[in-house]
């Protein structure tokens, strides 16, 4: 790509509002038969002209790369800027900017800006610590919500999105421990700024029906009395 084409690709990307937004992404590199498994990342921020994202390694400028956010459809695109390894809460991270061949629906932006927040699933706070291990690794963490389908753990060490976890906890008020499986579907934090809560968001795969009774009834339970606390 000619230098005053790269410009005005990065000037396309630039021209659209960014929204900052943690989200997976996999990033496959196009056009490459020794590159062939897509590279897991995080995206830094959104917009309808393209993307931020970061990688455990560089690609070079002007590669055109797939992109899926969330598990969503491919999107082409181009590498159009890199910077510096950054240090984050998964460990030195490259950003590069992507910029889409085709800008998309401001309501898929409204879709990345919206998740996690956007739920179907009722949920409750509460404080209880929970060891997760990847990869024979344990680590402890400190879950602060929780609805049916999964939980948000604070944790100084998240794990990368998508990272598939075994998770170890008791409930509150609960005699027995529960064994569960969840993916990591999205992390937070920001070394810059120490008011954002640094963990993960994890989704529940598989639940067996007594856990997920024993989940859903204390969600019910402290949805109540929250609602009971909050008329009086």
């Amino acid at each position: 790509m000619p230098p005053e084409q790269a410009a005005t690709v990065v000037r396309y990307y630039r021209r659209y509002l960014r929204f900052p937004r943690y989200l997976s992404v996999r990033c496959t590199v196009l056009e490459d038969q020794a590159r062939p498994e897509p590279l897991p990342g995080i995206t830094r921020c959104v917009n309808s002209g393209g993307l931020e994202i970061l990688l455990s390694e560089s690609l070079p400028v002007e590669t055109a790369v797939s992109v899926q956010v969330s598990g969503g459809a491919p999107l082409r695109g181009r590498i159009v800027s890199v910077g510096k390894a950054l240090a984050t809460v998964l460990g030195p991270r490259f950003p590069h900017g992507v910029a889409f061949e085709k800008a998309v629906e401001p309501s898929l932006v409204r879709q990345w800006v919206s998740h996690p927040q956007k739920r179907t699933h009722p949920r409750a706070e509460v404080r209880f610590g929970v060891d997760y291990t990847h990869e024979g690794t344990t680590d402890f963490g400190m879950c602060l919500n929780l609805c049916e389908r999964g939980f948000f753990i604070a944790t100084r060490r998240p794990l990368a999105p998508e990272s598939v976890v075994s998770l170890r906890f008791t409930l509150p008020d609960a005699s027995k421990p529960l064994s569960v499986r969840g993916r990591v579907a999205w992390v937070s934090g920001d070394e810059n700024d120490p008011a954002v809560i640094t963990g993960m968001g994890v989704q529940l795969l598989d639940l067996d029906p007594k856990a997920a009774t024993e989940i859903s009834a204390l969600v019910d339970r402290l949805s109540a009395d929250a609602f009971k606390g909050n008329a009086s």
